[in-house]
């Protein structure tokens, strides 16, 4: 009896072709990684950046309605309030807790706010132009059609009627509403962070 044996050929190690599709498949999950982690680095620093800019927006709009809120009688014996229209504020107030009121006008120049100050000098004291100082407090304001940057109200506003209609009598406003939307970020498209504040002007209250 002859007795066979069956040859078996075992196959060891890999094809170049396998070799290339596992190192191209490497290749591709390593891209991957690497794109993520580049995309999550840019997020984390957008948003930082957008951290950082609404805590200045809300800084300067915080002193801005505290600066309103505080309006008085100018250093001169003027009325607390100037200007009153839907993209001008002029009043007086002591800024700068000195004892003297400054002449403060908050205005939308385009798509910024700007800030002037003039100081009371002299004697006797005036508010001379040639001393002002101009400053853009908040950037990229944009404004809604139906959102006017200040609108005033009387002392018979209850929560529900309507702002007063200009042209405006300064000496029956008694409050104010600062309202814009500020683009924090005009290179991405995201929705306008918005800020509001109902401000009464202490001096002004008849109760």
């Amino acid at each position: 009896m002859t007795i066979r044996f069956k040859h078996t050929s075992s196959r060891l190690g890999f094809s170049l072709i396998e070799v290339i599709m596992v190192l191209a498949l490497f290749s591709f999950v390593f891209f991957i990684i690497v794109a993520l982690k580049s995309n999550v680095d840019v997020l984390k620093n957008l948003s930082t950046q957008k951290l950082i800019s609404r805590q200045d927006v809300e800084q300067t709009f915080q002193i801005m309605t505290s600066e309103i809120r505080s309006a008085a009688v100018s250093s001169i014996g003027s009325y607390p309030l100037i200007t009153t229209t839907s993209s001008t504020f002029s009043f007086y107030s002591d800024i700068d807790h000195d004892n003297l009121f400054e002449q403060v006008t908050y205005s939308l120049s385009s798509s910024t706010i700007i800030k002037t100050v003039i100081k009371p000098i002299g004697n006797p004291l005036s508010y001379p132009t040639s001393t002002q100082i101009i400053s853009s407090v908040v950037e990229y304001v944009v404004l809604a059609s139906s959102t006017p940057l200040f609108q005033y109200f009387d002392s018979s506003y209850t929560g529900t009627e309507d702002a007063l209609s200009e042209p405006i009598s300064i000496s029956a406003v008694r409050s104010v509403l600062v309202s814009f939307y500020t683009d924090l970020d005009p290179g991405v498209v995201v929705r306008p962070v918005f800020f509001q504040n109902f401000v009464t002007i202490r001096n002004l209250r008849s109760n």
